[in-house]
């Protein structure tokens, strides 16, 4: 039995034990969303960080394939640079404005495949001195969508669009007064170079105490209503100030003596030491020039009697060399480029504006002097003011350049004791020059920077007796990347340890390299030869050459003994692979001409040898679609 009070404990009590049912189906409920909701999260977590992993991966893809791209570009230019830098690019779009060097490429991680590219090229745009491509690359994860199996999608992809120009512009080596493709050396107290020094090599000062002045560079300058305005000041020495400080000596390897150097290359802050070295350009084919030459118009007379005429030698039975000797009452006129396919003789004065370039040896067998010289050699101080109102006053004023594709040959080489001089810096182990110096093109620099045989920067190549350089192969010849009188298997020119550029292997510079052998006579040799020829070189040279007012380019080597009771003036520059320069006199000046300033917009741009820019990144965008083939974003 029970009483009424009991039956309502009873009631209290089931209903407790219900809400708590009630209690516990809710929290395993909640317990249940939460860890569905969990799962859900993580589920979506996973997917989202595989799909975030595939999206850096396929971007690294995608610019994997810009890389190559860019790389497929430079070896062009590399197959024509001596005869044609830009030919190369060129011809791959001879047939079509867009072709596909690689299509699904896959990305290997050992064995196993991580991904894919497919890259595309048009050309944009072509002038005769640059040409732009656009590189389309699309990265793939798995695999292209072209190398999927039937019912196979790829899983991520992005494409990225660059544009980039190949350019010619005259070569950097004309920021300097000297310049050197080998070890440079000022051996010398009493050597001045008014302007900056550069060698790809040691730059050495030993013992001694010369001179840099040092030239700040510009990266242009314009010429309005007669006044001179130079612009992009570069503060090479990083000091925020462009206050005309700037300039001084640059090497690829240390500058030995640093210590010693007066004037503006005296300064530690202007001596730039392990920099990348300046590629020279090449002469070995002159036929860009030649085209130059012709489409200008270039001439040069002598007493009012043309002498030459855009190009010398190139007509059949034309003579091939020029003969050239100025008086102040005839000089010789320049105007404009002009090429001769073989060597080149020519003192005394100068006038007009124009450059000569030579198949052969250029020979300046005594002084070369301006008619109408600039005022002085140099502003009157480095600021950029003085410069641009020098360049102001002598912008008009007499330039020569001489080019020569083999040597420069400055004084009497039939003297003895010229001869005595030149052969033995010739053969001095620091001006070594035969092509196997390795792929840094440097000699003496086989244990690499750190100095010490068998570590990772050793030039492994150097001395080994192999003339070690790049082939044309069967692709080259496919993309139509083999110039003119090439086959698959010659050497490309200017590769490896191929200095000059020329494709043959070149030993050591001798005198038998200078001295000249083709008779002086008006059979050999236009311009204004004698009638009756020069029986003698020795008559019409000097060993007091200490005048030359010119800008002098050679891929080989100068050669210069002299002597004099008066400084020696270079009023140009001196570029060289090698330099045989002996002086006897009490100083040596080298006064950089500052009309070489600007680039491609200085006074001599249209007539300097050239060489390609490195490519020029114009535009990097990443795409919202794949314009190869892949159209709808998985």
């Amino acid at each position: 039995m029970f009483t009424l009070e009991t039956r309502r404990l009873r009631r209290s009590v089931g209903s407790r034990r219900g809400a708590a049912l009630i209690a516990t189906l809710v929290v395993v409920s909640s317990l249940m969303c939460v860890l569905y909701v969990a799962t859900s999260v993580s589920t979506v977590d996973v997917k989202e960080s595989r799909r975030a992993v595939d999206g850096v991966r396929t971007q690294y893809l995608a610019e994997a394939g810009v890389e190559r791209g860019l790389n497929f570009l430079a070896q062009a230019v590399k197959n024509t640079s001596v005869s044609d830098p830009l030919r190369g690019v060129n011809s791959l779009f001879a047939a079509a404005q867009t072709f596909t060097p690689y299509s699904a490429e896959p990305v290997m991680d050992g064995a196993a495949q991580v991904g894919a590219y497919t890259v595309t090229m048009t050309r944009l745009a072509q002038t005769t001195s640059s040409i732009t491509v656009q590189i389309d690359a699309t990265g793939y994860s798995p695999d292209a969508p072209m190398a999927l199996a039937p019912g196979r999608e790829i899983s991520s992809w992005r494409a990225l669009r660059t544009v980039v120009e190949y350019s010619l512009a005259p070569s950097e080596v004309f920021n300097y007064g000297y310049f050197i493709n080998n070890w440079g050396w000022f051996y010398g107290n009493t050597i001045f170079c008014y302007g900056n020094v550069r060698s790809n090599g040691q730059f050495a000062v030993a013992g001694y105490s010369p001179t840099v002045g040092g030239q700040p560079l510009y990266e242009g300058v314009s010429m309005n209503a007669g006044s001179a305005s130079l612009s992009g000041y570069r503060d090479d020495n990083g000091d925020n100030l462009l206050n005309g400080g700037d300039g001084g000596v640059w090497s690829s390897w240390d500058i030995v003596g640093a210590q010693n150097l007066q004037g503006v290359g005296g300064q530690a802050s202007n001596q730039h030491e392990f920099q990348d070295p300046i590629e020279m350009p090449n002469l070995t084919d002159l036929s860009i020039y030649e085209a130059a030459a012709i489409a200008e118009g270039g001439t040069i007379t002598v007493g009012g009697i043309p002498v030459a005429n855009g190009v010398v030698g190139d007509q059949a039975g034309e003579k091939q060399n020029l003969y050239l000797v100025g008086t102040s009452a005839n000089p010789i006129v320049l105007d404009g480029p002009v090429v001769v396919r073989g060597n080149v003789i020519i003192k005394g004065v100068v006038t007009g504006q124009g450059t000569i370039y030579s198949g052969g040896n250029v020979y300046c067998p005594d002084s070369i002097t301006y008619k109408n010289a600039p005022a002085t050699p140099r502003p009157t101080d480095n600021t950029q003011a003085a410069t641009e109102a020098w360049l102001t006053s002598n912008w008009n004023k007499d330039f020569l350049g001489l080019f020569a594709r083999e040597n420069v040959v400055i004084g009497n080489f039939k003297d003895p004791t010229w001869q005595f001089y030149e052969a033995w810096w010739m053969a001095d182990p620091l001006n070594a020059s035969k092509e196997d110096a390795g792929l840094d093109g440097i000699p003496n620099t086989r244990p690499g920077i750190d100095g010490i045989l068998g570590t990772a920067d050793d030039d492994v190549l150097e001395g080994d007796g192999v003339f070690t350089v790049e082939h044309y192969t069967a692709a080259d010849q496919s993309l139509g990347l083999i110039p003119p009188g090439k086959n698959v298997g010659d050497a490309i020119p200017g590769t490896g340890e191929d200095i000059d550029g020329d494709g043959v292997y070149d030993p050591q510079t001798t005198l038998a390299n200078v001295i000249l052998t083709t008779p002086m006579d008006t059979a050999n040799w236009a311009g204004n030869m004698p009638v009756g020829g020069v029986a003698d070189y020795s008559t019409i040279s000097s060993m007091y050459a200490g005048n030359l007012d010119a800008v002098f380019y050679t891929n080989h080597s100068v050669c210069y003994t002299v002597f004099g009771g008066s400084p020696d003036k270079i009023n140009g520059a001196v570029v060289s692979r090698n330099e045989n320069i002996v002086y006897g006199t009490p100083s040596i000046q080298i006064n950089y001409d500052a009309r070489l300033l600007g680039g491609s917009s200085g006074l001599a741009a249209g007539w300097l040898p050239v060489a390609v820019q490195p490519a020029e990144i114009l535009r990097w965008t990443q795409l919202d679609n794949d314009p190869n083939r892949y159209l709808v974003a998985p």
